[in-house]
């Protein structure tokens, strides 16, 4: 205890600096651009004899000693710097008012090229460049770096924020109110270009040290990253814990009440019901997901003090109540007359009182203000609802060390309901998976998002996402709809133009499997004149490759307009031919325009078209389907049109969540080909024991093989261990390091289908790609098939040259029989080579108004109205019918509901009675469901109305 005794006197002192505020300039000089250093050289693959980890702790820790030795130890004035995105100070100075702001400073016109450009900013940025450096470069071509600035403390630019912050509640500042602001000209007037750097991320609350901020609260302090997530408060940080030989309690880390801390969240696994079940020891309870905001309330004294807090820490008190004297949810609170002080986990979520029904996120805030009065009380219309989770704190005790199990007896023993306003989230107790799957039907049919599966005996576990807290959901049919600002490259005149639209290419783009053929785009030539300063991104621009052709949508007005705004420029195809910079598929639009002469269209599409066919028709390698006109962006140009990175990155990035590669999802066809047509060996494509023919053919040949590929004929997906069993199976062997050869190069095969990083390096080392599809071909024709054309994944130009030698033009092979598959592939492909210029139908111009195909490829089910005529439902069908869709009787066979028109209580029991049908589709698949969308019957009138499918999401039933 003696020993002790100093510490514990020493941290009531208090932390404290002995010496002056050091400049901001000198935080920026030893700790932010030593930072930047290192993650330029990350970069740039230097190749250091430390780990780059290391590198930046080092440059962490020496700044924390240097603080601590020429400063002091309260590091407060400068961790609200470092850490800005946790500082509580609020500016409400976002992109477009900093950008507004700077160019009022330089006394740039409005709507000028610069502030237009800085406005663009993400469209030029890589990763890891921010807006600040965007701002920065613009000052510096405008305003000389004077000498004579007057320094800038830490504490001075504190300062400085706190007036920042203050102002910010002025009537219409907006960037205006920032520029006039003598807090803010100061620092532009007196900062260095590094120092502005720095401030405009502090401002904009942007990470400034990047991904490093847990390492500088460990170098500070052992205990200050975890006691940061239970308090989510730097001051309190800051003043507790300065003594790095002061370690605190476990009590310490766990809640403190009237502090945010980051919730136990729970994590989504795409696998079995079984899987899941063994995870969580099959000893679990089952909960609704409800869909709403998070929230945490901090009960104290006896409920005269309340704080609501979001898992981010915002304070939502004000919506919610202070005390249980006043707000929307605060007089409702019913905790036992021996409960002090408690912190309750809960879902706010938007209750409708008429039709007695939870409501989607989105009106969770608009709810509380609708229910503000003085009362607090709400009869009608709808009213936040506050479903309780959990209880993690009781009178001065964390329980979160507690089980599940005995954290829910607690909180039903302390908390009674009030009906629609404050609940406890009902749940059960289960042990199978026969339970999950059930509960996920019965969630279904109620309309919920999912369910939460959480361990019996489980911890609360502050900002965790483990296997102890697990949700699972269904998905939805029909998920791709991304709106895409497309360019619009060609277009073929008619009664109803039909605009062809293409996506930008840049320079060293990385380009997926699917898009392999349009490798030889990378290299576009552009004119060689100097290029508009204000121009700088299409510097990058190596050319558009053709992508979809859009005619719906487009109102005659809009066409009007885009032939107005085009009118000059287009030139005809058979006259001129188009210029490098445009490169399209054998779909050859009548006629081309330049690209800065042209519109930016915004798109909206169903889904991607990979079929083969599509891959050949434009020079994107695939399509979209279903796809319609929004409207025409004139905000935007072809320097900030969609690029086929930015294709790619959202494939990938949507993908992931279904456990497949973006490549993987590019290569997914609209509709899966259903062949058994034998090729001329005899061969069924779709069986899997088909290459495993036991021939010989690979003997004496080692395979390294990077991925797995996709079957062309019968679109299922082979993995690289199938892959592999195919080559050792027929006499390959396989190896797994390059490294160790055993024999002469020439007897090595590298096989992939995707630009992985390992593939790109062996592509520069001079190794020569092979597509998996050269296995698969050798196997169907029994004997070693020469390289072709198709085979060539990256290969060298040398081998490209003998392989074309060995086709022509169309595919067709001049060393092997063509087989049924590949004569349909060659005939289709050259009726589309042989048709590049449009085939005119001359029909009844009423009829050409009617989008007769608006709904191919929808199988829609109508369910009967009970107790009626089928008047309106036979109308909503013969529609359907008439628009190129399909009608079903059968639900688990159609991926639209359509609900027809009905009064209330009939539409109740019909959505009911849908969503229990749909509770039960895949019953037997062990894996949650993927369901149809239910609308109602205006999407249809209003989507022929328009001429295009609209979003199912706007028009989603309750």
């Amino acid at each position: 205890m003696e020993q002790l005794a100093p510490q514990a006197e020493a941290c009531l002192e208090g932390p404290k600096n002995f010496s002056p505020s050091p400049d901001f300039v000198w935080l920026c000089e030893e700790l932010f651009k030593k930072l930047d250093n290192v993650q330029i050289e990350r970069k740039q693959h230097y190749s250091g004899s430390k780990p780059v980890s290391v590198r930046y702790y080092e440059v962490i820790n020496n700044f924390v000693n240097l603080w601590r030795s020429t400063v002091g130890t309260d590091i407060f004035p400068a961790l609200v710097l470092i850490l800005p995105y946790r500082d509580k100070r609020i500016y409400n100075i976002k992109d477009y008012t900093l950008v507004k702001a700077i160019c009022r400073y330089l006394k740039l016109p409005k709507n000028s090229v610069t502030e237009r450009r800085l406005l663009r900013w993400k469209k030029k940025a890589s990763r890891g460049i921010r807006l600040s450096d965007f701002c920065v470069e613009e000052i510096k071509k405008r305003k000389r770096e004077s000498s004579k600035k007057c320094r800038i403390t830490i504490d001075k630019l504190n300062e400085f924020l706190d007036k920042l912050a203050e102002e910010r509640g002025t009537k219409g500042r907006g960037y205006v109110g920032v520029i006039e602001s003598t807090a803010f000209k100061y620092c532009l007037e007196n900062m260095s270009y590094m120092e502005l750097k720095y401030l405009f991320d502090i401002i904009l609350k942007s990470r400034v040290i990047g991904g490093q901020e847990h390492k500088f609260l460990n170098c500070w302090h052992p205990d200050a990253e975890d006691y940061l997530s239970v308090v989510s408060d730097l001051k309190l940080v800051a003043s507790k814990l300065w003594d790095p030989n002061f370690r605190l309690k476990n009590d310490d880390l766990s809640v403190n009440i009237g502090y945010a801390f980051v919730p136990h969240l729970a994590k989504k696994l795409s696998i079995s019901y079984d899987k899941i079940c063994k995870k969580l020891a099959y000893d679990f309870y089952i909960e609704e997901k409800m869909d709403g905001e998070r929230i945490q309330l901090h009960y104290q004294d006896y409920g005269m003090k309340l704080k609501f807090y979001s898992r981010r820490g915002f304070d939502y008190t004000y919506l919610y109540g202070e005390s249980i004297k006043g707000g929307t949810i605060s007089p409702f609170l019913k905790l036992t007359k021996n409960v002090k002080e408690c912190v309750l986990d809960g879902e706010m979520v938007t209750f409708d009182l008429e039709r007695n029904t939870v409501l989607p996120f989105g009106l969770v805030k608009s709810s509380a203000k609708n229910a503000l009065s003085p009362e607090g009380i709400c009869t009608s219309g709808y009213r936040p609802l506050f479903m309780v989770l959990d209880l993690i704190y009781l009178n001065g005790i964390s329980i979160t060390k507690l089980p599940l199990h005995q954290r829910k007896v607690y909180l039903r023993q302390i908390l009674t309901p009030h009906p629609n306003i404050v609940n406890i989230l009902p749940y059960i107790r289960c042990s199978d998976s026969e339970s999950i799957k059930k509960s996920l039907q019965t969630a279904i049919t109620m309309g919920s998002e999912g369910i939460i599966l959480k361990r019996y005996n489980s911890k609360y576990s502050f900002g965790a996402r483990n296997d102890n807290w697990l949700k699972v959901k269904p998905e939805y049919l029909e998920q791709f709809g991304e709106n895409m600002d497309l360019l619009v490259i060609g277009r073929t005149p008619g009664k109803k133009d039909s605009l062809m639209c293409g996506l930008a290419v840049f320079e060293e783009e990385e380009i997926s499997d699917a898009m392999r053929e349009m490798q030889q785009i990378v290299n576009l030539d552009t004119d060689s004149e100097d290029i508009e300063e204000e121009h700088e991104r299409k510097k990058k621009i190596k050319g558009f490759v053709s992508f979809c052709v859009i005619a719906n949508g487009i109102s005659q007005e809009e066409f009007k307009e885009i032939d107005r705004r085009t009118r000059g420029f287009w030139k005809k195809t058979e006259e001129i031919n188009p210029p490098p910079l445009l490169k399209f598929g054998t779909k050859v639009p009548e006629e081309w325009i330049e690209p800065q002469n042209s519109v930016v269209l915004e798109i909206k599409a169903r889904s991607l078209d990979n079929t083969e066919s599509s891959g050949r028709k434009f020079k994107a390698g695939c399509t979209l389907y279903g796809g319609y006109c929004r409207g025409i962006r004139l905000d935007k140009d072809w320097t900030t049109a969609y690029s086929l990175s930015e294709l790619y990155q959202e494939r990938r990035s949507k993908s992931s969540a279904y456990g497949q590669s973006a490549k993987q999802t590019l290569l997914k066809p609209k509709r899966a080909r259903k062949s058994n047509i034998a090729l001329s060996i005899g061969m069924k494509l779709d069986d899997d024991e088909a290459y495993k023919r036991n021939l010989d053919i690979f003997r004496g040949l080692y395979f390294y093989i990077l991925s797995d590929c996709v079957d062309i004929w019968s679109k299922r997906r082979i993995t690289k261990e199938q892959l592999g069993a195919y080559v050792v199976q027929n006499g390959g062997v396989l190896i797994n390091n390059l490294i160790n050869k055993h024999n002469t190069e020439s007897s090595y095969r590298i096989i992939s289908s995707r630009c992985t990083t390992e593939c790109n390096l062996l592509a520069e080392r001079g190794y020569d790609i092979i597509n998996p599809r050269w296995i698969l071909d050798c196997i169907s024709y029994e004997t070693l098939v020469k390289i072709e054309p198709r085979h060539c994944y990256k290969v060298s130009n040398d081998l490209m040259k003998v392989a074309k030698c060995r086709a022509d033009n169309l595919g067709d092979s001049y060393e092997i029989f063509v087989s049924q598959n590949g004569l349909d592939s060659l005939i289709d492909f050259a009726v589309s080579f042989d048709n590049m210029k449009e085939v005119k139908f001359h029909t009844d111009s009423e009829i050409q108004k009617i989008p007769l195909f608006l709904l191919s490829g929808r199988v829609v089910y109508v369910p009967p109205i009970p107790y009626s005529e089928d008047e309106v439902t036979n109308g909503i069908i013969d529609r359907i019918k008439a628009f190129g869709g399909k009608t079903t009787q059968n639900i688990s066979s159609c991926n639209l509901i359509i609900t027809p028109d009905a009064n209330a209580e009939e539409k109740a029991s019909i959505i009911k009675k849908i969503r229990l049908e749909l509770s039960f589709l895949d019953e037997n698949s062990g894996y949650p469901p993927k369901i149809p969308f239910i609308v109602a019957g205006e999407w249809l009138f209003k989507s022929i109305e328009n001429g295009f499918q609209l979003p199912e999401e706007d028009f989603g039933v309750f």
